[in-house]
């Protein structure tokens, strides 16, 4: 029996009404399959990042070697592993990393730890430790940025903090590219390769389109596809992937994952939504009982700090709005409280609203 999440609406298998995008777990892995498959575009999506940055491009794609899909996608996130050889000859060693992650940083680190590590041999110097180690260089592409500082490709590295300002080593290098800040420069004619890469990316995310169709959209990209065969694989075997079988059974599970994990989200939002508004309630009822205006404003000022020692911002309008979905019962018993709170709450968005 086929799997719920594989059909739509009228419980027909997958078919031609779903287009997996091109930043999903199932559809690179199949992209980046192996160098065979992929060397090319993986190429070319390099060096149209580290041609915008300055750094040295990359010559050669040794190989590719993609994760394989996990069934707990979403928090994982996607990384391939690529190793590379650079203009200079120097081999380098490539993570592309999709998912969000707030130690992206030292991720980096890490990764160049590792790649210390595995060149070093018992006895040797550490020169010659040094000597050996390949150059890192880790890309991540976003779709929510890291900082809201800064523009859509940001690049990291370890530099010294007086001046002479410079890199402290050239081994390792960070590249972040940002797409939602992408999005907000509105690049309707792009100009150099980096530009076409994300805008392509970003029109066949946001329109579920094909990057066939998104290509003959835009006369910038059909050049840019034309003159080079990196792209122009890449864009072809998103084709040829959205097309198999697997491939949309994999991604209607990774949507229906992500899905999930948004609920989840919007569900423990609210939950705290509640609770903190619960808090601004007593502290409220306790500045009443005091009988003074201090002890009023004393227990406003308690609730919203022990909200905000949660983290959690929240406005009385937030709770409005979780009341406006149900009863008072079905709210207190969603959220696990009393009653006579969630009346007392109520009873102040009804002042509000006088």
């Amino acid at each position: 029996m086929a799997d719920d999440t594989t059909k739509n609406k009228n419980n027909e298998e997958p078919d031609e009404w779903i287009t997996p995008t091109p930043l999903s777990d199932p559809v690179l892995t199949a992209i980046f399959q192996n160098a065979e498959v992929s060397a090319l575009a993986m190429k070319s999506l390099l060096n149209a990042v580290l041609m915008d940055s300055g750094d040295t491009p990359i010559s050669e794609v040794v190989s590719v070697v993609p994760q394989a899909v996990h069934s707990d996608t979403s928090p994982r996130g996607f990384r391939v592993d690529v190793k590379a050889t650079t203009a200079a000859g120097e081999i380098a060693i490539v993570e592309v990393q999709l998912q969000k992650f707030t130690a992206t940083v030292e991720r980096g680190l890490l990764y160049a730890e590792q790649a210390l590590a595995s060149t070093a041999r018992r006895g040797e110097k550490l020169p010659e430790v040094i000597s050996a180690m390949p150059k890192v260089i880790v890309v991540h592409v976003l779709e929510k940025a890291l900082r809201e500082e800064g523009g859509y490709h940001q690049v990291v590295e370890l530099a010294y903090r007086e001046p002479p300002y410079r890199r402290a080593t050239d081994r390792l290098s960070m590249h972040v590219l940002e797409l939602d800040k992408y999005r907000e420069e509105k690049i309707k004619n792009p100009a150099v390769p980096l530009e076409c890469w994300l805008t392509a990316i970003c029109i066949s995310q946001d329109e579920k389109k094909p990057l066939t169709e998104v290509v003959k959209m835009i006369p910038e990209l059909q050049e840019y596809y034309d003159d080079d065969p990196g792209f122009a694989q890449f864009v072809e075997r998103h084709g040829v992937v959205a097309a198999m079988p697997d491939v949309r059974t994999a991604y209607r599970r990774w949507e229906y994952d992500r899905m999930l994990d948004k609920l989840d989200e919007e569900r423990k939002e609210e939950q705290r939504a509640a609770h903190t508004a619960l808090l601004v309630a007593e502290g409220i009822e306790q500045g009443k009982a005091e009988g003074r205006e201090e002890g009023r404003e004393e227990g406003r000022e308690e609730g919203r700090e022990e909200g905000r020692e949660e983290g959690v911002d929240i406005t009385m309008d937030i709770m409005n709005a979780l009341l406006s979905k149900g009863s008072i019962d079905e709210v207190a018993a969603r959220f696990n409280m009393p009653i006579e709170k969630v009346n007392q709450v109520q009873s102040l968005l009804d002042k509000r609203s006088q």
